[in-house]
């Protein structure tokens, strides 16, 4: 005869519960997925962090020029004082703010007297005042005491109309008299700007700087 084992309902009834408390439904096991997908946000976030780090060191600043002197007459405590110094050499330079002109002298003697100053047009041209154009919308007049070349034909012996090609405001450069020890440049320029006078030693010299621009 084939035995039959009656289990007791309240067995199987206690079998069913302990299921639902120890082990995991399916329903309960779609969290974990749901756990893992959080970690590519954490990429995320470290990716634009490192963009935002990269564009603040793209800034930069433009410190402007700095203030230049201005468009008044200058000259030296004696303007006529005469010398024995004669010309050497005209040029003209230029860096980011400014544009100049230096008058390079030669042999020995004291320095002699300038005057520096704007002037109306036209300028005439020595004892002759047959009158002259100078390239440009503005004339600064430069007068010195000295020779550029003496009547020995000593000293200065470069041109005496220059059109300039280093810089972009000085438009021309011309000298308008030599005679009885005083010789004058009249300097065009395409306007009237700022400017200083200074003199130097080694070798004696007068430099004319311009302040050109307002930004570099």
């Amino acid at each position: 005869m084939t035995r039959r084992w009656l289990v007791p309902a309240v067995l199987l009834l206690a079998a069913c519960t302990s299921s639902k408390s120890g082990t995991p439904s399916i329903t309960d096991l779609s969290v974990a997925p749901t756990t893992t997908t959080t970690l590519p946000s954490t990429t995320s976030s470290t990716s634009t962090t490192s963009t935002t780090s990269t564009s603040t060191t793209t800034t930069t600043t433009t410190v402007p020029c700095p203030a230049l002197g201005d468009v008044q007459a200058k000259q030296s405590a004696e303007p006529l004082l005469l010398s024995a110094l004669l010309g050497a050499d005209i040029r003209t330079g230029d860096d980011v703010c400014h544009e100049r002109i230096v008058i390079e002298l030669q042999g020995e003697g004291q320095f002699p007297g300038w005057a520096v100053a704007y002037v109306p047009g036209p300028v005439t041209l020595g004892e002759s005042n047959e009158p002259v154009d100078i390239a440009g919308n503005a004339i600064l007049l430069v007068r010195m005491g000295m020779w550029m070349q003496d009547m020995e034909f000593r000293g200065y012996t470069g041109p005496t109309q220059i059109f300039p090609t280093n810089v972009d405001h000085i438009r021309e450069m011309r000298m308008v008299d030599n005679w009885e020890g005083m010789s004058v440049w009249a300097i065009g320029l395409d306007d009237d700007y700022p400017f200083t006078v200074e003199v130097y030693d080694g070798p004696p010299r007068l430099v004319i700087d311009l302040q050109v621009r307002e930004e570099p």
